[in-house]
């Protein structure tokens, strides 16, 4: 089931407070970065990432959110969600 802008944007925040970084958020784009990973979701539906020298780009937002995800858990991050 494809999740809301709403949930999305909730999800990114839970990303944020489990790696302890401050989140972007407004209408039309959220995202968060660190110091060798950036995530961007954008409201029309298409996201990139990248974790180290990983890169994902102009994808379906929850494809984006599942592939950093799994490269975060890959790269030794702990996401606690």
């Amino acid at each position: 089931m494809t999740k809301t802008w709403s949930e999305l944007r909730r999800r990114v925040a839970r990303l944020g407070a489990a790696l302890d970084v401050v989140v972007r958020s407004d209408p039309e784009v959220c995202g968060l970065s660190g110091e060798d990973f950036l995530l961007t979701l954008h409201h029309g539906g298409q996201g990139d990432c990248t974790v180290r020298n990983l890169s994902l780009i102009d994808c379906p937002n929850e494809l984006v959110l599942v592939e950093f995800e799994r490269w975060m858990r890959g790269a030794g991050y702990r996401l606690d969600l």
